[in-house]
């Protein structure tokens, strides 16, 4: 799997609180989808950002 860069954590991380201020649950599963292809259940960083999640998706 790829490693996450810092530049990709942030774009996630704001990418995520826009969708929970939004209640935009679609964008969400998309977000949910697109670190766990990427990236793995096994990163420590996607861990943490799934965390941030406001909205079970």
């Amino acid at each position: 799997m790829e490693r996450m860069t810092t530049r990709d954590y942030d774009h996630y991380k704001s990418a995520i609180l826009a969708a929970n201020d939004s209640q935009d649950k679609e964008a969400l599963r998309q977000i949910k989808k697109q670190l766990i292809a990427r990236y793995g259940l096994d990163n420590d960083d996607v861990y943490y950002l799934l965390k941030l999640f406001r909205y079970n998706v």
